[in-house]
């Protein structure tokens, strides 16, 4: 089995899509990732021949719809933005949700009659949101699935090692860590939660890291390597995540970084995202609003017993439920590869017993 993966730029699903690639590798399974903005559609199946291949809706190129074509045994399957009951109530102009637009259903549409691919189009939004959020493709004979974010072990633990409980960074440790980057419409949740703690300077040790500069505080630390991210996490003893503000919203939208946070060992005080509690009953403190979030962030820095023993149940509850390796398992599965996904799964669970992961 070959799988190709593409990817369009350096974001959120870029690290996902690697983590796919990494666990996929880890399984034995030979696959790829594509750069579609430096090598072309041809190029690439060519170079690969896939019998399984991931892509977007959203780059359903012409040139790529022939590379499906041409292969009829390939399985497809594609990120699609919303399409579904809700669309009519989210004001576009206030908020940034990814649409499939009425172009990319009409291509979708035709190339689903001429090759019965995809198999299923996904999101990364909880299961129970998507019956809404992508209604839509149910009637033109494609399913949507959930492919919610997920920890990377190889870039959050000291994978193939679980057992290490490394001690924190110097240079990191902090009352609050928190690594993103800021744009005004990310600002828009950050501004009401975290930067208030920024000011007056030295009422909270707090460290940010990011790609795109924090200019409007002094605790802005510049960028960090992919491989510090881990670090920061460990070292501060707090890990605040923040959704952006449709997800708070609309209640959708799982972000990756409480995954990366928990895997990471760290505590992570989060806002109270409708579908978070859905995926984690244990394992994050939820904070109702930005007073609520001031609050635990005071109580929880000064208490060690009671971080340490919340974001050891979190970690389990990821390792256990929300890796990498779970993603891919069930990206077979629902390619009808159930043998190889349920093998995924059993040495998985294998694996974390020999590791002491109860």
């Amino acid at each position: 089995m070959k799988i190709l993966i593409s990817s369009d730029g350096m974001h959120a699903h870029f690290y996902q899509r690697i983590s796919w690639l990494r666990a996929f590798m880890g399984c034995g399974i030979q696959t790829h990732l594509w750069d579609t903005t430096k090598v072309s559609a041809f190029d690439a199946f060519d170079s690969v021949q896939p019998d399984i291949f991931l892509g977007q809706l959203y780059n359903l190129t012409p040139s790529v719809i022939k590379c499906i074509k041409e292969r009829p045994g390939l399985q497809v399957g594609l990120r699609a933005g919303d399409r579904g009951d809700h669309r009519d109530p989210i004001d576009l102009s206030s908020f940034n949700v990814l649409f499939s637009s009425d172009e990319e259903l009409e291509k979708l549409i035709e190339l689903k009659k001429q090759t019965g691919q995809p198999e299923f189009v996904h999101i990364h939004y909880h299961e129970d949101d998507i019956k809404n959020t992508h209604s839509y493709f149910n009637s033109i004979g494609i399913p949507p699935v959930s492919l919610m974010m997920c920890a990377d072990v190889h870039a959050y633990s000291d994978f193939p090692s679980l057992k290490n409980d490394p001690p924190p960074t110097p240079a990191l440790q902090c009352d609050i860590g928190f690594v993103g980057g800021y744009w005004p419409y990310k600002g828009q949740v950050i501004d009401r939660y975290l930067t208030p703690l920024c000011h007056p300077v030295g009422k909270y040790n707090i460290k940010i890291f990011g790609n795109q500069p924090w200019r409007h505080v002094n605790q802005y630390c510049g960028t960090i390597s992919d491989e510090n991210v881990k670090n920061v996490f460990r070292s501060a003893k707090i890990s605040p995540n923040l959704s952006e503000p449709h997800a708070l919203e609309y209640g959708i939208d799982v972000n990756e970084r409480i995954f990366k946070v928990l895997c990471s060992g760290g505590f992570c005080i989060s806002d109270s995202m409708r579908a978070y509690r859905k995926v984690f009953e244990q394992g994050v403190v939820f904070a109702e609003d930005p007073e609520d979030f001031r609050n635990k962030i005071d109580h929880y820095k000064d208490d060690a017993e009671a971080r340490k023993l919340i974001a050891s149940v979190g970690r389990s509850h990821v390792l256990k439920n929300h890796t990498n390796f779970h993603r891919v398992a069930s990206i077979l599965e629902h390619f009808g590869h159930k043998p190889e996904a349920e093998k995924i799964r059993s040495d998985w669970v294998a694996f974390l017993a020999k590791e002491g992961i109860k």
